[in-house]
């Protein structure tokens, strides 16, 4: 099968890549929403979890419905409530209609996360699938290092909320593309064929990679979560540093996954993801040896994050590929549940994190390399399998 044309995957990656927009856009802007809307920063900050939570759930959601609604019709729902309730955002008079607003905006990102990878996934074979995949994680990689700054210009020029104008306005201008790119539905079970999350569970295979990939996707949560803070007390250093870091993280990561799909090729998925989880395993393990013998300098750090982000790069678009290996007709349903334990154990590893923060670099280093391990015997145990 030939590569996979970016003009078709560009499209489909500014999908996931609007969802990703509605909250990066707007965070710098907390402060003065804040105040516009008379209430305090902890009351704001709910927008975004709430978003978040919604993000989450609704992954179980429209994995069992995009198949009986088509994928094109289950992204024009996605589309058409992120316009709706961007506009709806920046008309907001007050906190509470915000986060409701926020809440169903975070319902209808889901749509994209979940449909896309599984358009990818059934329209390529695995090589070019992981090709695919990448440059659909580049994507996201790039939205939330610029989207903070694109978000703090509008901010300067026309205030808050243009940052939700904007939203509903890219949202719009998709519509054509998902006409133009996406086919409508497909029958690809029989009537009589159960097609339920209880039968994709069953599918020992499937949970195994979609907990690896949770788990090295909660591994980089984790720790960019915690970045801002450990930076701060373990360095002195300000924010300028985690900016620092993130963009040579995310520069890495871009290398990395750009050469992906090449290298599937070459030597195939597994051992992509082999190749990635060692590169991740140096990286943690630098990360440990900088806690114990308390070396506080910057450098080290960012060259451990981006070994950390470049293995993630080769990992993880092969990991995404290999879990949506089932039946066909099965592949939207593993979409919704991959991405919604990713999500679950970012969360739960942020979370235990935060208990651990005052205790300095070592024991979050500890905690992500904990993740990374548990996903390396996984690992093993699928490619025995």
């Amino acid at each position: 099968m030939s590569r996979p044309p970016l003009l078709q995957i560009i499209p489909l990656a500014a999908l996931t890549g609007v969802g990703m927009l509605a909250t990066d856009l707007y965070l710098p802007a907390l402060p003065h929403l804040a105040h516009d809307l008379g209430t305090d920063v902890p009351t704001v900050q709910a927008t975004i979890s709430s978003f978040m939570i919604a993000l989450a759930l609704s992954q179980l959601f429209w994995g069992a419905v995009a198949d009986k609604l088509g994928m094109r019709n289950t992204l024009l729902a996605g589309v058409a409530l992120l316009a709706a309730t961007g506009v709806a955002c920046a008309l907001a008079s007050d906190v509470d209609a915000l986060i409701v607003y926020r809440t169903i905006q975070g319902i209808g990102a889901g749509a994209a996360t979940v449909v896309v990878p599984v358009l990818l996934r059934r329209r390529f074979t695995d090589a070019d699938a992981v090709r695919a995949i990448s440059w659909v994680s580049i994507a996201e990689s790039i939205i939330p290092a610029i989207a903070p700054v694109i978000g703090t210009g509008i901010l300067l020029v026309s205030g808050w909320r243009s940052n939700f104008w904007l939203v509903a306005i890219l949202a719009l201008i998709l519509l054509p593309f998902i006409l133009a790119l996406v086919p409508g539905r497909q029958i690809l079970h029989s009537p009589e064929e159960t097609i339920s999350y209880p039968v994709l569970l069953q599918n020992r295979t499937f949970l195994r990679d979609a907990t690896v990939y949770g788990l090295t996707f909660g591994a980089l949560i984790t720790f960019v979560a915690s970045a801002p803070h450990l930076i701060e007390q373990w360095s002195g250093r300000g924010p300028g540093t985690f900016a620092l870091m993130q963009v040579c993280g995310v520069s890495s990561f871009i290398v990395a996954a750009s050469r992906a799909g090449a290298m599937a090729h070459r030597c195939g998925t597994y051992k992509l993801m082999k190749a990635g989880a060692i590169v991740q395993l140096f990286s943690v393990a630098g990360l440990i040896a900088l806690g114990i013998v308390e070396i506080h300098h910057v450098a080290p750090l960012i060259l451990c994050w981006m070994l950390f982000c470049a293995g993630l790069g080769l990992r993880g678009p092969s990991t995404v590929t290999r879990a949506l290996s089932v039946p066909k007709s099965l592949t939207s349903l593993a979409s919704g549940f991959l991405m919604f334990l990713a999500l679950t154990l970012s969360g739960i590893g942020t979370q235990i994190a935060g208990f651990l923060l005052h205790y300095g670099l070592l024991p979050v280093a500890l905690l992500v390399a904990a993740m990374i391990l548990a996903s390396m015997v996984l690992q093993k145990d699928t490619a025995s399998a």
